[in-house]
């Protein structure tokens, strides 16, 4: 495997899917934000050096964002305002569809045999 590719598998992809969020939401909770990233960017590392427990974490991490997007995506894509009416949040649909694919193709990825062959060289 390539190192770009270890990098974007390790790295990146694991790190962007479940901090994926609308800009406001984001901004408002920096401080999680920045410990999340810092605990993905951990998991690299342990991955980078062969760590099959990393990996395995990986793997549940990101099949469970997929589970929680899905579980949020209704009540959050189309909210009700306090007067009852319904508006859809085009941004939220966006972000929460693109976050739900990256972890899916990441988990999917990880779970492969070359990656597996990696953790143990």
């Amino acid at each position: 495997m390539k190192t770009y590719t270890r990098i974007l598998l390790f790295f990146v992809l694991p790190l962007v899917a479940p901090l994926l969020y609308p800009p406001d939401v984001v901004l408002g909770a920096l401080p999680a934000v920045i410990t999340a990233a810092v605990v993905f960017v951990l998991i690299g590392i342990l991955m980078w050096q062969g760590r099959s427990l990393a990996l395995s974490f990986s793997i549940f991490l990101q099949g469970f964002n997929v589970i929680i997007r899905i579980m949020m995506f209704l009540s959050n894509a189309v909210p009700r305002n306090a007067s009852g009416a319904v508006h859809v949040d085009v941004t939220y649909i966006v972000v929460s569809v693109l976050s739900i694919a990256i972890s899916l193709w990441v988990l999917l990825r990880l779970d492969r045999v070359d990656v597996h062959a990696q953790m143990i060289r």
